[in-house]
């Protein structure tokens, strides 16, 4: 959703301002849609929350476990199943929403179903949180350390030789090179997750550099 600086304000005077989160996991979506949501008091939807539950699993480390890892044992068809639940359970938080609204999309949403998308892009101001060079290798660590289930879209492949964890810690700066260029073509405006990782920056500093231009 195109706005200029004056329809953001005005929409959010309103109580009708929309804002979907769009990144990889683990960027900082999360923490900054409920930072957002507590300040300026937008609802928060997580989708993958709506996804765990429609699973039966009570918590997101259950949800990875059950995904599992690429090279796991019926991992395609879990991947499939995911991503059939990810399109239902975003279609249903971007039309069931009133009121200022903020979305915490999962990191696979530019592999949801063409028709969720295009609801999003006519329906929702859309923020892509940027990973940067440094964020890459943060990334990496953070999904062995913090697990969560991963879309890996044919992006994954184990050399001869390699281990499974050394083909992931390979194939994953590529997975994010090819969700990068996705991320951006969906977004209204890119903000640098170096900004959002900032422990000195302020809420109000991150909530007006998501803001149309001027």
């Amino acid at each position: 959703m195109h706005l200029s600086r004056d329809e953001f304000e005005r929409r959010y005077a309103d109580n009708a301002l929309r804002i979907a989160l769009v990144g990889m996991s683990n960027i900082g979506k999360s923490y900054t849609g409920m930072r957002i949501a507590t300040s300026f008091a937008f609802d928060l939807i997580e989708v993958d929350k709506l996804i765990w539950e429609a699973l039966g699993q009570s918590s997101m480390a259950d949800f990875a476990a059950w995904q599992g890892q690429p090279y796991s044992e019926g991992y395609a068809e879990r991947e499939a199943k995911s991503i059939a639940l990810e399109s239902e359970a975003t279609a249903k938080a971007i039309t069931s929403t009133s009121g200022n609204a903020i979305l915490d999309t999962t990191g696979s949403v530019i592999y949801t179903d063409k028709g969720v998308q295009e609801k999003l892009v006519s329906d929702w101001y859309i923020v892509h949180i940027a990973a940067s060079p440094e964020a890459v290798s943060l990334l990496k660590e953070q999904y062995f350390k913090h697990p969560k289930p991963l879309i890996w879209n044919g992006h994954f492949t184990c050399k001869a030789g390699q281990t499974s964890d050394e083909a992931i810690m390979e194939c994953y700066p590529d997975l994010l090179a090819s969700r990068a260029k996705a991320y951006a073509d969906l977004a209204d405006v890119t903000i640098e997750s170096d900004l959002i990782l900032d422990p000195e920056q302020t809420i109000e500093t991150i909530f007006e550099a998501l803001k149309p231009p001027r």
